[in-house]
């Protein structure tokens, strides 16, 4: 179930308990509770504030050890800043917290992005409050998921309002209720005023306190007589029921009516009578009867009225948000009663049924009927009815309907069944949600079919079809377990082939996987059935050998698979000579544990490919500092320069014809505490990942203005230093700025600075990497080109950015002499130069014989063991007062 879906099945089931319930502290909480109860999010926090008290009420989910402190920084009033931001912003949208300092989110995992949301809840003027949800560890938010958060705050909003407004009309209908009851009990104590009235005379008898006697004669002189009268509007009626009575048609005269107080008010009255006498004509002669203010019940069922139309349109408005929330499920939800009847649908079910019409009209009909054109419910035992089924179980349920519908629809659905609950625990209905798993069906079914090829895919290397890590672990807890019942060893062999990245960059990455895949052939063939040989991924590859009672018997596989691999390989046309590194570790010699051995065999490989290419190094306690991977962080870098830690020296550079120094490139290592010495292309890389390179950077270009200003207050003769930098140091925002401040703060002069970048740099190079290179060379330093003839060419590169000097790489020197094509190709690197108008400078001379080679060929530059190796800046100091190569 990905994020999505289960973020609007939360969605769902939050709207729904919205719906429900009525009492405040379990709505939030239930909120709470909900969005966190699948792993939604790792918790939540709900709190509103009423802005004219002060008071605060919360809710929380997830919180565990952090909830106590947070709850009593949330009583001082100091609130997570994201939420404080929320209550003082008139902004409605979700947002992102990534703040590492909130007391909220700083909880979470902080290399998870965005770590929370936060949604506004804006109850009224003076109630408002904010949601946080914490995201898992290492969870991607949904593409929609902010719009779904911020969907969800309003219907948490507009439920609250519902409940605010519910309790007010609550409170309205209890003071109506007591003030009616009060009315009943004064009613009841002032009894309803008696009259008698002969008809004959006229006379009237009342009551001492209804003295006022309401004349139903017509003419100026009744209504001058009277105080008050009845309502123009009532008269006629009153009297045409009073003479219905009277003339015998109706047995009991009763009239309710209007009437106006001297000073325009209206008041009511219920007037009840009976005749108690006739003549023996029949003629009414006397009639007797009750006179009664009614005014006050009037009121009382108006304000009654004016209550249930609030409660009606309450109703009217809840039932529309609910309506609101099931429309925006993409699966058919429905609620249905014990009877069948259907009392809520959403459009997607409409587009089900049978019939077609408006929601309002499917209302209130029977489900079977619409769904399945069915006289009653479902007796098919394959499919049971859902109302039915929850009926009898009590109890949510998950049922499986094929052709679940007619409407020209025979999918296969899965229906989820919850019970409908009144206040009183009462079952009264079911909520159904219909899902079409057609296609989950059909998937499940080729999964099925097609279980081995995905375990295969699963376990195995896809270029070479060996095991892969996640098979290997198994094999290797296997060949574990089973040497601690035999009482045998197991040994781990890592082996990675010497300068296959070599390969694979200069005669391309088609040739390196079928290297690749013969380089597996040849190892699997080195295998005893009860052996396992596995790709760990690039040109690394893990041997685990059972029943291995010794050293002697690990070595005697290692040397085999050297010698395997050291026959010449053919591949796509090209004959490639091979050779191997391996680290071997013994199960329980060097660990008891899984991963302790594979950490041993490791660091035995390290330490194999430290010691040189094409040898076998097995694990010993004390390569553990030595023969370790580099394992760097930013601490160890900020020690480092902070300490001393890195080393600069300087390799001279002589001219071929003079014999004169007349440069110096500088070289710089680590001196690591516990890894001994790496080179810059062992920690830059990890520099660059931990966001230290810029500070390494710096630290080397700074040293070397120094000592450049250091030479000249010593009157030395400087000579141009060679500074070779990666690209990644190249393209630093601040690189250009640094650089030229620094060249100001020394004070030297730029052209004895020279910035080294690799040939790779250039080929590949972007149109804001040549812009830079410009603009360098435009302060005064020089440009240099190092690794030509083994890497790409980029000739126009090399114009275009005014390169002064090439270098030529020292792996094309170490052939030299005796390979007539290496011989050509560096000869033909030296003319190609010198057209290009460029210095000429070639890396590693370590023989005389390369140094002949080099005049002959007109060669500008050289360096190397055969001059000199690299000094310290004393050493190089005392050099530059000589000029010439010592001894």
């Amino acid at each position: 179930m990905n994020r999505s879906f289960a973020l609007l099945r939360t969605a769902y089931a939050v709207s729904r308990f919205l719906v429900q319930e009525r009492d405040m502290p379990t709505l939030l909480q239930g909120i709470c509770d909900r969005l966190t109860g699948e792993a939604i999010y790792r918790a939540a926090l709900l709190a509103l504030l009423d802005q004219e008290s002060g008071g605060m009420i919360t809710a929380e989910t997830g919180l565990g050890e952090h909830a106590a402190p947070l709850m009593a920084e949330l009583r001082e009033g100091r609130l997570p800043s994201c939420g404080a931001r929320m209550l003082h912003s008139d902004a409605m949208d979700v947002v992102a917290c990534a703040d590492g300092a909130c007391t909220l989110c700083a909880t979470t995992d902080p290399q998870s992005l965005p770590r929370a949301f936060c949604a506004p809840l804006r109850c009224s003027s003076g109630l408002s409050g904010f949601l946080i949800l914490l995201m898992p560890p290492a969870v991607e938010p949904a593409a929609e998921e902010q719009s779904t958060i911020a969907e969800l705050a309003e219907a948490v909003t507009q439920a609250l309002r519902q409940l605010f407004l519910f309790e007010a009309v609550k409170f309205r209908e209890q003071e109506l209720r007591q003030a009616e009851e009060r009315y009943e009990l004064a009613l009841h104590a002032s009894q309803a005023g008696l009259w008698d009235w002969n008809i004959r005379t006229s006379e009237m008898y009342t009551s001492p306190d209804q003295w006022e006697l309401l004349d139903y004669r017509e003419g100026d002189a009744a209504q001058n007589d009277v105080r008050r009268f009845i309502h123009p509007e009532d008269r006629e009626r009153v009297l045409a029921v009073l003479n219905e009575h009277l003339t015998g048609v109706t047995d009991e005269y009763r009239i309710e009516y209007r009437v106006m107080e001297q000073g325009g008010e209206l008041s009511w009255f219920l007037d009840r009578g009976r005749v108690v006498e006739r003549d023996e004509n029949n003629m009414p002669v006397r009639m007797t009867g009750t006179h009664q203010n009614i005014t006050l019940q009037k009121r009382q069922e108006q304000a009654l009225a004016a209550v249930q139309q609030q409660l009606h349109d309450a109703v009217d408005v809840e039932r529309n948000f609910l309506q609101t929330v099931i429309d925006s499920a993409g699966d058919p939800v429905m609620v249905i009663d014990l009877d069948y009847n259907l009392l809520l649908i959403n459009r997607a079910a409409t587009r089900l049924v049978r019939s077609t019409g408006e929601i309002a009209t499917l209302q209130g009909q029977k489900c079977y009927r619409l769904f399945c054109g069915a006289d009653g419910p479902c007796q098919d035992p394959r499919f049971p009815c859902p109302v039915e089924a929850v009926k009898r179980r009590r109890r949510p349920a998950k049922l499986i309907h094929n052709s679940f519908h007619g409407n020209r629809i025979n999918n296969t659905f899965e229906l989820e069944v919850s019970p409908l609950k009144n206040g009183q625990g009462e079952l009264y209905g079911i909520i159904e949600v219909a899902r079409d798993i057609t296609d989950r069906l059909r998937i499940e079914k080729e999964l099925r079919d097609s279980q081995s090829h995905f375990y295969r895919l699963a376990h195995h290397d896809t270029l070479t079809g060996l095991p892969n890590r996640l098979l290997l672990r198994d094999r290797l807890a296997q060949a574990i377990s089973k040497a601690e019942r035999n009482r045998t060893g197991v040994a781990v062999l890592f082996l990675d082939l010497d300068q296959f990245k070599v390969i694979n960059d200069t005669l391309g990455h088609d040739v390196g996987d079928n290297l690749l895949v013969e380089v597996a052939a040849r190892l699997q063939r080195q295998c005893r059935q009860s052996d396992t040989v596995a790709r760990l991924g690039g040109d690394e590859f893990v041997f685990v050998l059972e029943a291995v009672n010794s050293r002697e018997d690990a070595a005697v596989v290692a040397e085999k698979i050297m010698a395997a691999l050291t026959v010449p390989i053919r591949v796509n046309g090209h004959e490639l000579n091979i050779s191997t590194s391996i680290g071997i570790a013994l199960f329980p010699e060097d660990s008891v544990e899984l991963e302790g051995v594979i950490k041993c065999a490791d660091i035995a490989l390290y330490a194999a490919k430290e010691i040189g290419r094409n040898n076998v190094q097995f694990y010993r306690r004390d390569i553990v500092l030595n023969g370790r991977r580099p394992q760097l962080d930013e601490r160890q870098f900020r020690e480092a320069l902070a300490t001393d830690g890195l080393c600069l020296e300087y390799l001279p550079q002589f001219g071929v014809e003079s014999n004169r120094m007349v440069g110096l490139k500088s070289c710089f290592t680590w001196k690591h505490p516990e890894m001994g010495v790496l080179q810059p292309g062992d920690f830059l890389a990890v520099a660059d990942e931990c966001g230290m390179l810029a500070s390494v950077s710096w630290w080397l270009i700074e040293r070397v203005c120094r000592d450049l200003r250091d030479w000249r207050a010593q009157a030395l003769a400087c000579v141009p230093v060679t500074v070779p930098l990666t690209s990644r140091q190249l393209q630093h925002p601040d690189f250009l700025s640094t650089l030229e401040r620094t060249l100001a703060d020394t004070a030297i002069a730029p052209e004895l600075l020279v910035i080294e970048v690799r040939e790779g740099t250039l080929a590949h190079a972007s149109g804001r990497t040549l812009a830079l290179l410009t603009r360098i060379r435009a302060l005064g330093p020089g440009l240099a080109v190092d690794g030509c003839g083994i890497e790409y060419c980029s000739l126009p590169c090399l114009q275009q950015v005014r390169i002064g000097r090439m270098a030529i790489h020292r792996e094309l020197l170490a052939a030299l002499v005796g390979e007539a094509g290496t011989d050509t190709l560096v000869a033909a690197v030296i003319a190609l130069g010198h057209a290009l108008g460029l210095t000429v400078l070639v890396d590693g001379v370590e023989r005389e014989s390369q140094l002949v080679f080099l005049r002959a060929h007109g060669c500008d530059l050289a360096q190397g063991p055969l001059y000199s190796p690299p000094l310290s800046g004393r050493q190089a100091a005392d050099l530059l007062r000589s000029g010439t190569l010592g001894g």
